[in-house]
This record gives C-alpha cells, sequence and structure tokens, in this order.
C-alpha cells in the first residue's frame, strides 16, 4: 500500500491523550477500522471531545 494523502497531520495513537485513544481503539474494536474523520479530528483533541460529546447525546 502506498503513503496516505492528506492535508492534515495525522497523529500516532501512541502521541494522544490517553481518553481519545482509548475512545479510537473502542471504535476500531467495534468496527475493525477508524474512521479517517476520528483521525482527522484527533489531531485537535478538544474538538474530538466536543464531536463524541455531541455523538454521545444523540445515540
Amino acid at each position: 500500500m502506498g503513503q496516505p494523502i492528506s492535508r492534515f497531520p495525522i497523529p500516532a495513537l501512541d502521541e494522544l491523550p490517553e481518553d481519545v485513544r482509548n475512545r479510537i481503539v473502542a471504535v476500531q474494536e467495534k468496527a475493525g477500522f477508524v474512521p479517517n474523520v476520528f483521525l482527522t479530528l484527533a489531531h485537535r483533541p478538544d474538538e474530538f471531545r466536543a464531536f463524541f460529546a455531541y455523538h454521545d447525546a444523540l445515540m
């Protein structure tokens, strides 16, 4: 597989805050993959948390 193309830096999981990392791992275990939007949002942890707070409120 070639190099990913992205305009946003995609952080490595071990570089993320623990709560963000745990949420991404949980999604990966459930879905079998991590949606790109989650990895992109992880670049800005506060926005990632806000997105999931909204998601959790709706679901």
